[in-house]
């Protein structure tokens, strides 16, 4: 017995069939007529609409058969995907490829053979539709014709119900990101934090509504917006300190960029604002490309930090005049 030979394609070939969901789905209404139209046109005991896995032959559709797989060592079907074309065996005993094989000395007594590859949408074979005999026949031209047609037809059907799956799991994929996007809203609209995303290369930057807002302006009274909308805004003294935790960041020295720094409100008085980004993807050449993050308010916490300072201060003089030192009550 000639043992059916591994494509090349292998793994290609068995992705594209996980990919065209024909092992998800076992229901086999959708091709069973194939199997039904193609058993009463050549009047044969058995036809299959079978799929090659990677150690079996398992058959999506059958007709005159209860077994629902075989060992793809033992399988006729496996030679027709290698080879990727019509294989015809008239007379399996009579064939030294298949006299010895299992499915032919014994049950289903294999004589005739027809089986024509069925392919992904990308072409590539998964299985057969095949007809078979305990029998030995003849089949003419003609009739092989009608049998590969009828494979072409069941193609369109492979074709179809992988569109259709890979539709309903798109539109699950969008509905389930949309639901992430709401609740990411959600969280940043009740965490007050305004976001923004910079393309390092082009410099065009995307604020949301809040980040504006914090400076007393509306979102469009910046426009157009780019890295230097930002940049004119932050206080001169901070700027330097940016530029250098940034290029720490995308030499890979800081895991995370952060800053605090003053930004000019509308107004005129600077307002204290945290920045943090994340480097998200490089260029092909290694160069910074895409970086998002946030920016937070902290404008009471910082006066909360200056309200404490001052306190401690008054309270160093306090201790001064009376003669106390006060390292000696921190020390304790």
């Amino acid at each position: 017995m000639h043992l059916p030979e591994v494509p090349d394609n292998e793994a290609e070939r068995l992705q594209a069939l996980i990919a065209s969901g024909l092992l998800d789905d076992t229901s086999s209404d959708d091709f069973d007529r194939f199997t039904r139209l193609a058993q009463a046109l050549f009047g044969c005991k058995i036809s299959l609409f079978s799929v090659i896995e990677e150690r079996r032959q398992w058959f999506k559709s059958r007709q005159g058969i209860a077994v629902k797989e075989t060992p793809r060592d033992v399988s006729f079907c496996a030679h027709a995907v290698f080879n990727d074309k019509l294989l015809y065996v008239p007379d399996a005993t009579a064939d030294e490829r298949f006299a010895d094989n299992p499915l032919v000395t014994g049950d289903p007594a294999i004589r005739l053979y027809a089986g024509v590859p069925l392919h992904s949408i990308d072409g590539l074979p998964l299985g057969t539709l095949c007809i078979i005999d305990d029998m030995p026949r003849e089949l003419n031209a003609l009739q092989l014709t009608l049998l590969q047609d009828l494979a072409a037809l069941a193609e369109t059907e492979i074709a179809r119900s992988t569109l259709a799956k890979q539709t309903t799991q798109l539109q699950q994929d969008k509905e389930q990101q949309e639901q992430h996007r709401q609740r990411l809203a959600a969280f940043i609209d009740s965490s007050r934090l305004a976001t923004w995303e910079w393309n390092v290369q082009t410099g065009d930057v995307i604020f949301n509504e809040r980040w504006a807002e914090m400076l007393g302006y509306a979102l469009y009274d910046l426009l157009p917006l780019s890295f230097d909308t930002w940049l004119k805004l932050v206080h001169p003294a901070d700027r330097v300190r940016s530029e250098r935790l940034l290029q720490q960041h995308f030499d890979g020295d800081l895991a995370h960029y952060e800053l605090e720094c003053r930004m000019q409100h509308k107004d005129g008085h600077w307002v204290w604002i945290l920045t943090q980004g994340k480097l998200i993807n490089r260029t092909e050449h290694g160069q910074p490309r895409l970086m998002a993050g946030t920016h937070q308010d902290i404008r009471e916490r910082k006066a909360n930090e200056n309200a404490i300072t001052e306190a401690y201060s008054l309270l160093q003089r306090v201790c001064r005049n009376a003669g106390l030192d006060i390292t000696d009550y921190n020390n304790r």
